[in-house]
């Protein structure tokens, strides 16, 4: 045994990286073998092929070592038997050229320290020769343990146990390790087109980031060539998911690039023109397809006769779940540049027609979509795999096509060889379940219900097992919904289905957030962020193995693979169960996991007299579930969400709204209030009022209004304009019967994350309070230093005003409150000393049972096209510091608190937006309710108090509040608590407008005790 290969290697400090077994077969067949490094259930496995004992072959055995934290082969083996000559043999093998030094140690074993030619990465080479084999293992040095364990394994031939000490680049993506450990630019593009093709955008998202890209000892050309793909991809994945005036700015920074490249070009043509379609531009796509682009010319051959492919060819259209393996086993499926501008402009053609079916040019439309797909599947005869998500496209554009025409049976032949498509390239993913749903909508548009509902419910079901939500496609789910609604009268058990289905619906703004927070997550070094990149790891080798299964099975149905390969789906899915089960107990993981509630677990979590209401937008309109213990029902609410949407823009308008930079309040617009409450719990409007606590989960418009100040009769609204037609205080609204008044109202982020919180202990920290606030002003504002920067912000014309710095909040609300509860059992942070690094440094945090932030808080982009990044606004620190606990920032935090207080979180003047914009709980960018407030509880605390505008100081309403809310009897719940001090405030006609006592909403369990926990 060489010195260089231990037979137990020992864990080191640092992240390990998880692999488990996996196989996918090479095409054309040749003889394949695997085995696994690493102990069972876990970590790498060098997969391969045997090409015989033919000495006139570059090797008798290769294989590649792949961990399913990475998407290309880490490593790669290689055995001859008896002595050939290595050097020439192991150069005309490798997929990958290596410069190499000299060789250290013996003939008998040796190691090589290399790099990779055109990125400098570090590899490592050893060459062992034992029992008359002669076997080289070499990969990146990063995952050496993994390369020495794998040499182990073929000196003793058998399977030996041992550990690996890998530097992962986390189930979800650490990109700042994935650029580290994969060369930057390349992988991290690879990675980005894979999430696209699987139809999770926002992760692809995070991937296509430019600032991300690293040089990597290129050439500025090919720097501007990634960092352009990158931006462009990054550009139509905001799109895709609604954000528009980011998707804007984005393809402006491509534009500003200015590339001829005729690749890049293209790209970008395409993906303004797609950007074009998801806004409904149809007019312009087709002069946006029409621009021209340079003419491609293929770049000349190497003198050995291979191929010169470029990097971003192999790392772009050629990535995918399978691109690195089959290189390494030699399918020949890499694209030239001219095979890749083949395909976007087929791409081209597919986005060009998709605008003339939508514009009634059905036969036209057609006819570009079959050119299209012939054009596709002529490069190398079809074997391209990673065009097989635009081959599902174009499929699926020709059936509403066919449709369009009444030619029925074609548009559903053409759907299910869409859905068939997508399930042997992408199995398990989002792609899928949108093809399932696109079909599943045309049954139902069709009138073949029974089938439409199967499907759905399929659809439904692999969402959930996938722990899951579906972004980005609720038009396709829209019939569904309107189905079960249709049904319930008849059927009452399907308000299970309607539930369950409205959970899977996720909002970008909670997508990003949720990537985000895994992401934060992945990179840790606590228990929870070990088990969790544990999971991601099964999980993303679940998805190998389930695409080598559905590749089996669509090749060779009877393969004896098969049955292997459900065995190791089996003993993964065993060891995803028991790892989620484990990381279930981690207040951090729970704020980001997608976890589902049947209706009849809500039922038993309810008290009697509580109500949960869950809203739904889906498109251009609105549903709504009730469960309660008594009555469970679902409708579609009785108008459309734009006309929510704009009885929401009343009501804020007549609560705050900034002129000129001046704040206004108005008389309060109670026709509008009164008539939404209508609109929205008409059918359970009677069960609502006789409710002691309703649970209240809000979307859309929604999200940005508290619906405590909704009017539950209009007896109440007729008195109110009686009096002031009579000459009465037009800001008088005493007597005014809110849905607050009598009922607490809690809002839930989810129904598990309500369920987690009335589930979880209560806190055990010693003392009761700690209040931080009112930030150190920076001073006067030079026109030299006007702004500072948003960490992860790289835009310069996004950068905060420092003046943002001048307005602190008062402390008068903390200053009272550490009185109320005695200097011995709070503290306070204030002042210089409340800075961000300062919070971030203390280990006393979770020795408080309540944690009371006043301050401004950032839930709005600075201006249009600017990327949201929820912050708190703290002082400046020191030279690490920014002034901002951002939200990822707070995610780190050690809490054990029964509650967070965010008060006056005012982006309004901070944001330049209008104070109507969403201020405490959504922003423009949808994130701020399932950012900040999602962050703090995922860093313990339990519920959190957030406010929806503005705090008040006027009649000193907000330390009023505070003080009622704190004063209350021992034992009562905290939305008792906090609805007897609205009350107060409702009591009085100078605090009677809903702008002084409605503001604050409690996330979480509201019937939570605010001093005992229980």
């Amino acid at each position: 045994m060489s010195k260089f290969l231990p037979r137990v290697l020992s864990v080191a400090a640092g992240a390990l990286a998880l692999c488990s077994p996996s196989l996918i077969t090479a095409s054309p067949p040749v003889a394949s073998e695997s085995f696994r490094i690493g102990t069972e259930g876990a970590l790498c496995e060098a997969q391969g092929v045997m090409l015989g004992n033919d000495r006139s072959t570059l090797f008798d055995r290769k294989w590649a070592l792949i961990c399913s934290d990475v998407d290309r082969p880490v490593g790669t083996a290689y055995s001859w038997k008896g002595s050939p000559a290595v050097a020439e043999r192991l150069g005309r093998g490798r997929d990958i050229a290596l410069d190499c030094d000299e060789a250290q140690g013996s003939a008998e074993a040796n190691v090589r320290r290399c790099r990779e030619r055109g990125t400098n990465l570090e590899w490592i080479s050893y060459a062992v020769r034992a029992n008359g084999w002669l076997h080289v293992v070499e990969g990146l040095a990063a995952f050496d343990s993994a390369l020495r364990l794998t040499m182990a394994n073929l000196v003793e031939d058998r399977i030996v146990p041992g550990t690996l000490d890998i530097a992962t680049i986390g189930g979800t993506g650490s990109l700042a390790q994935a650029r580290a450990t994969l060369g930057g630019g390349d992988q991290l593009i690879g990675q980005g087109y894979r999430r696209n093709n699987a139809g999770e955008y926002t992760e692809a998202e995070e991937f296509f980031r430019p600032d991300l890209i690293a040089s990597d000892n290129n050439d500025e050309a090919t720097l501007a060539e990634r960092r352009h793909e990158a931006t462009v991809n990054r550009a139509l994945q905001l799109s895709n998911l609604g954000r528009y005036d980011e998707a804007t700015r984005a393809f402006a920074q491509a534009r500003a690039i200015g590339l001829l490249d005729p690749i890049q070009a293209r790209l970008l043509r395409n993906l303004e023109a797609i950007d074009a379609l998801n806004r409904g531009d149809l007019a312009n796509v087709a002069p946006i397809l029409a621009r021209p682009v340079p003419e491609v010319t293929d770049r000349p051959e190497d003198s050995d006769g291979s191929l010169n492919i470029d990097r971003m060819l192999a790392a772009g259209m050629n990535s995918g779940l399978t691109a690195g393996l089959t290189d390494a086993l030699g399918q020949d499926t890499r694209l030239s540049r001219a095979e890749r501008a083949t395909i976007i402009d087929a791409q081209a053609r597919q986005i060009g027609a998709s605008a003339l079916r939508r514009q009634g040019r059905a036969e036209d439309a057609l006819a570009e979509l079959a050119t299209a797909r012939r054009t596709i599947l002529d490069v190398k005869q079809g074997r391209v795999l990673t065009v097989a998500r635009l081959e599902a496209q174009i499929l699926s554009e020709m059936a509403l096509a066919q449709e369009a025409r009444g030619r029925y049976a074609e548009a559903g032949s053409l759907l299910r060889e869409a859905v068939t498509l997508t399930e042997q390239r992408y199995p398990e993913s989002a792609s899928v379940e949108a093809a399932r749903a696109r079909l599943a909508a045309y049954l139902a548009r069709r009138g073949d219900r029974n089938e439409s509902l199967a499907l759905y419910r399929e659809v439904v079901g692999q969402v959930i097992g996938r722990r899951a939500g579906l972004v980005g496609i609720e038009n396709q789910m829209k019939p569904y919904f309107t189905m079960l609604v249709e049904d319930l009268p008849q059927q009452p058990q399907l308000v299970n289905d309607l539930f369950l289905a409205a959970q899977l619906i996720e909002r970008p703004g909670a997508a990003q957030t949720l990537a985000q927070l895994a992401r934060q997550l992945s990179a840790g070094s606590s228990d929870a962020s070990e088990l969790f990149r544990r999971a991601n790891a099964v999980d993303r080798e679940l998805t190998r193995v389930n695409l080598s299964i559905a590749q089996a099975q669509a090749d060779t149905p009877e393969t004896a693979l098969l049955p292997e390969l459900r065995d190791r789906r089996g003993r993964l899915e065993t060891a995803q169960i028991e790892l989620l089960d484990a990381l279930s107990a981690y207040p951090e993981y729970r704020a980001l996991a997608h976890n589902y509630l049947t209706a009849e677990e809500m039922r038993a979590l309810l008290k009697p007299g509580e109500g949960y209401l869950k809203l739904i937008r889906l498109g251009g309109e609105m549903y709504a579930v009730y469960i309660a213990p008594d009555r469970s029902t679902g409708w579609k609410v009785n108008a459309s969400s734009q006309q929510v949407a704009d009885l929401v823009g009343a009501l804020r308008d007549s609560i705050s709204l900034s002129i000129g930079g001046v704040n206004a309040t108005y008389p309060f617009d109670v026709d509008s209030a009164r008539a939404l409450h209508d609109a929205l719990f008409g059918p359970v409007a009677a069960d609502i009022a006789r409710l002691d606590h309703l649970v209240f989960e809000p979307d859309g418009a929604l999200l940005q209004l508290p619906v405590n100040l909704l009017i539950a009769d209009q007896a109440s609204v007729d008195a109110y304009h009686s009096r002031v037609n009579a000459g009465g205080d037009e800001f008088d609204f005493r007597g005014v019967r809110w849905l607050g008044r009598d009922t607490a109202v809690s809002t839930a982020l989810s129904p598990a994350s309500f369920r987690d919180a009335r589930r979880a202990p209560g806190s055990t920290a010693g003392r009761a309070y700690i209040g931080l606030g009112r930030n150190e002003p920076v001073g006067p504002v030079t026109s030299a230093a006007l702004t500072r920067r948003v960490s992860g912000s790289v835009e310069d014309d996004c950068l905060l005003p420092l003046s943002a710095w001048n307005q602190p909040i008062p402390d008068d609300e903390l200053q009272l409150a550490a009185q109320l509860f005695g200097a011995d059992n709070s503290s306070l942070l204030t002042g210089a000393a409340f800075t961000d690094d300062a919070i971030e440094r203390r280990q006393d945090l979770s020795s408080y049972r309540i944690v009371h932030f006043a301050t401004h808080g950032l839930v709005t982009a600075p201006r249009p096209g600017c990327p949201t990044r929820p912050a708190l606004l703290t002082s400046f620190g020191g030279a690490g510091s920014d002034g901002l606990l951002e939200f990822a920032e707070v995610f780190d935090l050690d809490l054990d608190a029964d509650l967070v207080i965010l008060s006056a979180c005012d982006t309004a003047s901070l944001a330049g937006l209008d104070a109507t914009r969403a201020a405490g709980l959504e922003s423009g960018g949808g994130q701020a309710l399932d950012g900040l407030v999602r962050a703090f509880i995922g860093a313990g605390g339990r519920q959190v108090i957030a406010s929806h505008w503005p705090a008040p100081e006027e009649y000193g309403a907000t330390r009023r509040l505070f003080s009622s809310f704190f004063e209350s009897t021992p034992g009562t719940s905290q939305a008792q608590a906090l609805r007897q001090a609205q009350a107060q405030l409702m009591n009085d006609a100078e605090t009677s407008h809903p702008f002084y006592w409605s503001g604050f909403a409690l996330i979480g369990d509201g019937e939570r005790s605010l001093f005992n926990g229980s």
